[in-house]
């Protein structure tokens, strides 16, 4: 009876983290306005250390987009974003992004001056 008991609580636990999960998840359209291929993306909640995975399998051309899904969502409103330039091979980051709201996300840079910009719809 005890065995059943702890079986029923750690798969309605499971069950619970699992949905819990899902709701701090959403996707998020990223459109490439910058005028310049991206070849890496990755995204971090702001102040964390870590950053996800490159989510581009192929460099991202200008104009292009592709979805990400934000993991985590509940952790805040305020993202980093780094990004990797196909053609410079050097990065540049997006700093405190705030993506609550956002469905669409149009990543601009200007090369001259070195500056990330974005708007978000």
């Amino acid at each position: 009876m005890k065995k059943g008991v702890f079986i029923g609580s750690l798969i309605a636990l499971l069950m619970f983290c699992a949905i819990t999960n899902a709701g701090n998840s959403r996707d998020l359209k990223v459109v490439n306005s910058t005028g310049y291929p991206i070849k890496y993306f990755s995204l971090n909640h702001s102040g964390d250390k870590e950053w996800s995975e490159n989510e581009l399998s192929v460099a991202l051309r200008d104009k292009e987009n592709f979805i990400t899904t934000l993991e985590g969502s509940g952790k805040g409103c305020s993202w980093n974003i780094k990004v990797m330039w196909a053609d410079k091979n050097s990065f540049s980051i997006y700093k405190d992004v705030d993506l609550c709201k956002a469905k669409v996300l149009l990543l601009k840079y200007d090369r001259k001056t070195d500056t990330t910009t974005y708007t978000t719809e």
